[in-house]
């Protein structure tokens, strides 16, 4: 699935596990609504409706899904989620949702004592950043951002829209030991191999108190 591919790219290091049950995560319909909704109500269906919506979930967006894990089982992973949205400039209602529901995207909000991991697809479009310790950047195409909250920071991700119309990431939440929970909140950049210098993958557009580090 496409769950245990994003836990396969970023967990590399650890040793694998046998599954110990395989449940269909919860698809919340957003970015654009109202084809998630549609999509979300024909998955209910019987015979094949189900694949057929999932496909065109997977082609056209529409989705979000968090994954909430059992900490006695996953520990020091708190949550998996997977963002498939679409922004096209055609779309009718996009404008009225955007302005009386829901920004594309997140606006200001704490973390504190964890750290988020959020690979972007490649190809797809991903996220514009914003923080309190003062940095900006943007990143997609199969960029990965590693933002470690500490002690506490305000974050806000906006759907990167100029970058392309079709959006795709994975956000893992890490929960950090006891020692770590009020260190320096930081952020860090990891680009593909193939990405050029100062190409579309990612771009500090300000650093904050805290230099980004780049690999």
């Amino acid at each position: 699935t496409r769950q245990m591919i994003a836990l396969a790219v970023f967990l590399p290091c650890f040793t694998p596990r046998a599954a110990t049950s395989i449940s269909r995560p919860t698809r919340l319909p957003v970015w654009p609504a109202w084809q998630g909704v549609a999509l979300g109500v024909a998955s209910q269906l019987p015979g094949p409706f189900r694949s057929w919506a999932d496909r065109l979930e997977d082609a056209f967006g529409g989705r979000v899904a968090p994954i909430q894990f059992d900490p006695r089982e996953a520990d020091p992973f708190i949550l998996l989620v997977h963002h498939r949205h679409a922004f096209r400039p055609l779309d009718f209602l996009r404008p009225l949702f955007s302005a009386a529901i829901m920004p594309e995207g997140f606006p200001a909000h704490p973390h504190r004592g964890f750290e988020t991991v959020t690979y972007v697809l490649p190809g797809r479009a991903g996220l514009v950043h914003r923080d309190s310790e003062g940095c900006r950047m943007r990143y997609g195409d199969g960029a990965v951002q590693w933002m470690t909250a500490g002690r506490g920071m305000l974050h806000e991700e906006m759907w990167d829209t100029d970058a392309s119309v079709d959006a795709e990431l994975y956000q893992l939440w890490v929960n950090l030991p006891p020692r770590s929970k009020l260190v320096p909140p930081r952020v860090q950049l990891l680009l593909p191999s193939t990405a050029p210098a100062g190409g579309a993958a990612a771009q500090v557009q300000r650093e904050g108190s805290t230099p980004v580090r780049t690999g």
